[in-house]
């Protein structure tokens, strides 16, 4: 041990507190808590045999330590995490998609609407999936009742924005709360959203819905998020038996309908006790410097939530020594239940509840089970863990794509990396046959099935992009509100091919049919440049390579998709003109021939003979044909075949 090291260990207190490892420079390369700073520090320096390769590798580097000591062990772990967010030293593990955690909030408007929190002000009230109440960072146990704040009701957090999503995805099918920005005061208030038509809004902008219904449907959400399903499935079954009681059949319809959504979530949540447990099963895979954490989140003894985080920084480390530093960062701004079950062994699992019923404000157990069912639950949150560094392997184009969907969040200021991304671009020659384009990429791989392609109508023949570009994006949006599956779901991100007037076609669009959750970006051709709504200069892509690569290679299919279509379509022009230069053939004999043969390629070597043998064809019309694809062999045309289903297309 170095001597100014094994000198500054004598004046370190036996109190608890963070550390910071310094090295040569004076740069903090990694951050710990201790219940006892002077304990740990001296376990760092005196043990050196006993370290594992990361932390051999850590101690070596080391020229000094510095830390503060604090009031409590809870304390420790709160300034570990906040050195950690702030320094982000080298030998710390890092979250690989590193953001806060969302929480949702029922507004307090006349009708209210769910939106999405990330910035908490200090001391605001959460009500969390349980029966008590959580502060952030403050916590009364006495009371255990769903919150009214002046500002709404809160719910959270969320354990990643996707999860979030999903949740708004399902209150929005069963409940079908408004999304849209209106100030509603119970009146028709214009054209009504697309939510609305396709049954995911109760319609209080139309009218169709009163105030105290409405506040019965708001009951009903912050009962569902709160996790009492069962109350709901009794609320919903007494106010339907009611409505018939009362020959309210529509009523009791539409109740009877959220009844059975209600009832089919919950049925698909999987049991596992029969008590109402509230645990979350966390399990570790490792493997070459890799880690993934999967958790299993258990509430009312149903399994409702499986969420898994990507580590990085993890060389050296065993899985334990990973685990116990993601249970501070995790549950620094987490949930924290009942009972957590680690699949992993820990230094001082004891040390672990107290903390962590500090932050809870009610008792906590922390386990490392042996053996029965929390043993299985443990080894399936492991084995979880293990699928999913295995998937994070995937080949080198699936992590490009997942490296690239993490720089547009970042870049972009995404919630979330965009699972589901649509690119536009149109195809023209002076306004004819002008066609349209939408790729789809999921996460960040071309889904071909959901391509789709738009012949222009509105605007054929007039060469304006911006026109065309919104008579796509119209088109593209009102076949979802329509309900087509084909159109469904909505993008988390549109891209669109050019620069800023191509970029506010988007938004118009997007304002129009009052979607607010789909983020749009524009791609300029000429210098790569892109550009966000509201913003006149371009984004510095420069720190996000394969973020800027992601979206060439989105605008380029699209493209490439756009062209092919367009020259299909010019094709068919040329070759229904083509055989109409024959005397005696019009649109029925050309459409006739071209069923008969295929393409105008196998028209032009047919014989007469042939020729004549088509329905509704004369000995005098084939001979015609015949010289006039003569006359186009001979010019030596190369272009492709036509097929019968594209020229009745």
């Amino acid at each position: 041990m170095r001597d100014s090291i094994a000198e500054k260990l004598k004046s370190v207190p036996d109190e608890p507190g963070a550390y910071m490892m310094l090295d040569e420079a004076g740069e903090i390369i990694y951050v710990g808590k201790a219940a006892s700073l002077r304990k740990r520090l001296q376990q760092w320096f005196r043990d050196d045999r006993k370290h594992s390769p990361w932390a051999a590798r850590m101690v070596q580097t080391v020229a000094d330590f510095d830390f503060i000591v604090t009031r409590s062990d809870l304390e420790a772990m709160t300034l570990e995490y906040n050195l950690i967010k702030e320094h982000a030293p080298r030998f710390n593990i890092r979250m690989a998609d590193d953001k806060s955690y969302p929480y949702l909030r029922l507004s307090d408007e006349k009708f209210p609407r769910l939106m999405v929190v990330r910035d908490l002000r200090p001391g605001a009230q959460v009500q969390m999936p349980g029966r008590y109440r959580q502060k952030r960072g403050l916590h009364d146990p006495k009371r255990q009742e769903v919150l009214s704040l002046r500002e709404g009701r809160l719910f959270g957090p969320f354990p990643s924005a996707s999860a979030m999503r999903r949740t708004m995805r399902v209150v929005q099918q069963i409940f079908g709360l408004r999304s849209c920005r209106r100030k509603l005061a119970g009146e028709p208030t214009g054209r009504p959203c697309l939510n609305y038509h396709i049954d995911r809004c109760v319609g209080p902008c139309a009218g169709d819905i009163a105030e105290a219904e409405y506040a019965a449907i708001c009951d009903e959400v912050a009962l569902f998020l709160s996790g009492k399903s069962d109350e709901v499935i009794e609320r919903l079954r007494g106010e339907m038996e009611d409505a018939a009681e009362k020959l309210d059949f529509e009523r009791a319809a539409r109740l009877r309908d959220r009844l059975q959504a209600v009832e089919t979530v919950t049925e698909s949540q999987i049991m596992v006790a029969t008590e109402e447990r509230e645990q979350d099963a966390v399990g570790v895979a490792v493997e070459n410097g890799r880690a993934v954490v999967a958790i299993l989140s258990v509430r009312r003894g149903r399994l409702l939530e499986k969420e898994q985080y990507t580590i990085e920084g993890t060389e050296g480390r065993a899985a334990g020594e990973i685990l116990e530093e993601f249970l501070a960062l995790h549950y620094a701004e987490a949930h924290v239940p009942r009972e957590v079950l680690l699949g992993h062994e820990v230094e001082e699992p004891e040390g672990w509840a107290d903390i962590l019923s500090e932050m809870r404000g009610l008792k906590v157990r922390v386990n490392i089970p042996q053996r029965g069912e929390k043993k299985r639950l443990v080894e399936l949150a492991v084995h979880n863990a293990e699928l999913a560094l295995r998937g994070e392997a995937g080949s080198p184009e699936e992590r490009r794509a997942r490296s690239g969907l993490t720089q547009l969040r970042e870049a972009l200021g995404l919630d979330e990396p965009p699972e589901r991304v649509e690119c536009y671009d149109i195809s023209t020659t002076q306004g004819r046959e002008s066609t349209g384009a939408m790729v789809v990429f999921v996460d960040g791989m071309p889904r071909k099935s959901a391509y789709r392609r738009f012949r222009m109508r509105a605007t054929e023949g007039s060469p304006d992009d911006f026109a065309m570009m919104e008579e796509m994006l119209q088109r593209r949006l009102r076949r979802a509100a329509e309900g087509d599956e084909k159109f469904l779901p909505l993008p988390d991100l549109l891209v669109v091919d050019g620069g800023k007037g191509q970029l506010g076609v988007a938004t118009r669009c997007l304002d129009a049919w009052e979607i607010g959750e789909v983020a749009a970006v524009s791609l300029a051709k000429r210098d790569e440049e892109v550009f966000l709504p509201g913003q006149s200069e371009p984004v510095d892509m420069s720190d996000y390579p394969e973020g800027h690569r992601l979206l060439q290679q989105m605008r380029d299919e699209a493209h490439r998709f756009a062209i092919a279509h367009h020259r299909d379509i010019r094709e068919k022009r040329l070759t229904e003109s083509v055989l109409e230069e024959a005397p005696g053939i019009g649109p029925a004999r050309r459409n006739m021939l071209l069923t008969s043969f295929g393409s105008i390629d196998a028209i032009a070597r047919a014989s007469v003979e042939e020729l004549r043998a088509v329905p509704g064809m004369t000995e005098r019309a084939a001979q015609a044909v015949a010289e006039l694809m003569s006359d186009y062999r001979n010019d030596g045309d190369d272009s492709e075949g036509v097929s019968a289903a594209d020229a009745e297309a």
